[in-house]
């Protein structure tokens, strides 16, 4: 076959780019998925995490103890919030429902969803008023129950262990929710105030516990957080929410040393205000608001 002439040739090779899907300068890269982002929000001595999806959905875990309520709703308009999709109450001691009234007083809610495990008091009466004041569609939270947080995102319910757990140091605490969030090949396990039998029921449910991320249980006590839950989660960062100077000496030492041996990297609200934890679902950076960085490899 003879030589085509120039113009022939660069004719036939810009045909067969645009045949690939290609232009002369080159495709579009694709756009990167969008994050998902993690606000351990500073409440004192209680835990409250605000979960954004990748689709911009809100999910609220907890909302630390009553007289947080303003702080928790200052930190969720500075997020633009306007409505919660989905409210989850891991157990129903005050200082991880009390600032929940304040929020569902001004905020719209979608779902609220209700740790089972019995604990009536004042505090929590005045929640479920509030939740029938904004008409709030109330579930209980159950055991292997998925929920789709969109862009790919899914929050997983451990436990409640069933059956529940008794005779422990404290029932509320060894039935609370435990809640894996997963995101591409990025994890983040929220061990809510599990005691050891908790940590025990976990070992032996078959629950995926490998995360990256890890929400210390009951804000550093010296019980939880044993060596082989640990070992089994192997998180690279560690969040404790805890208040400062507070009456239980949290996080006691004991629950340090854990965290150490286990080589987690240990932020805790008391220290480091609110802690950020955002990723595509292969890379994760953890912040904070005293201007800590860190960078993790999803495993």
């Amino acid at each position: 076959m003879g030589l085509l002439p120039r113009r022939s040739l660069l004719s036939l090779l810009l045909a067969a780019a645009l045949a690939c899907g290609t232009s002369a300068r080159g495709a579009p890269a694709p756009a990167p998925p969008s994050p998902l982002r993690i606000d351990f929000i500073a409440v004192g001595q209680g835990d409250s995490a605000l979960v954004t999806s990748p689709t911009g959905k809100m999910v609220l875990i907890d909302g630390g103890p009553r007289e947080a309520g303003p702080t928790l709703a200052a930190a969720l308009r500075a997020r633009h919030v306007t409505t919660i999709d989905l409210v989850l109450l891991t157990h129903r001691h005050e200082d991880h429902l009390g600032g929940l009234i304040p929020v569902v007083r001004t905020f719209t809610v979608g779902t609220f969803m209700d740790a089972p495990f019995r604990h009536n008091s004042a505090v929590y009466k005045d929640l479920l008023g509030a939740l029938d004041a904004r008409h709030v569609t109330v579930r209980q939270a159950e055991r292997n129950r998925t929920v789709d947080i969109g862009g790919g995102a899914t929050i997983t319910l451990l436990s409640p262990p069933d059956p529940p757990i008794n005779h422990s140091r404290s029932d509320v605490n060894a039935n609370s929710v435990v809640v894996r969030l997963d995101y591409g090949r990025a994890g983040v396990l929220f061990a809510a105030d599990a005691e050891p039998q908790t940590e025990r029921w976990l070992l032996a449910s078959g629950a995926r516990l490998p995360a990256q991320v890890l929400k210390v249980a009951h804000h550093g006590g010296r019980y939880s957080s044993t060596a082989r839950f640990l070992n089994a989660v192997a998180p690279q960062a560690a969040v404790i929410s805890v208040g400062v100077v507070n009456e239980y000496g949290h996080p006691t030492p004991e629950a340090i040393a854990r965290l150490e041996r286990a080589r987690a990297r240990v932020y805790r609200t008391d220290q480091d205000g609110t802690v950020t934890v955002e990723t595509d679902g292969a890379r994760i950076q953890v912040t904070t608001a005293n201007g800590k960085r860190e960078i993790l490899q999803a495993r």
